[in-house]
């Protein structure tokens, strides 16, 4: 499922309905939200077992990750726009 968020969320929302799921599986499908950029869904999820202030920051730490992975990217795009222009 890697790479494949909607279909990795179609898992982890039929596995949280299982009677023996536990809170490692509804975390995950509030991580699985969350990295499709729905972060008040996935507030909304992790706080159904965590405190409010235990979900918000998770939450705040999945964008801080999200955020720095966008950064680093564009910054290899970056790059690569630079090494095109020196070779032309």
């Amino acid at each position: 499922l890697e790479g494949d968020l909607r279909t990795a969320e179609t898992y982890m929302r039929s596995a949280v309905q299982q009677p023996n799921a536990d809170s490692r599986v509804r975390q995950n499908l509030a991580l699985v939200v969350g990295l499709q950029g729905r972060f008040d869904e996935a507030e909304k999820i992790a706080s159904q077992e965590l405190s409010p202030e235990q979900a918000q920051a998770n939450i705040a730490y999945l964008r801080q990750m999200l955020a720095q992975q966008n950064a680093w990217s564009q910054l290899k795009d970056q790059d690569k726009g630079k090494a095109k222009v020196a070779t032309n």
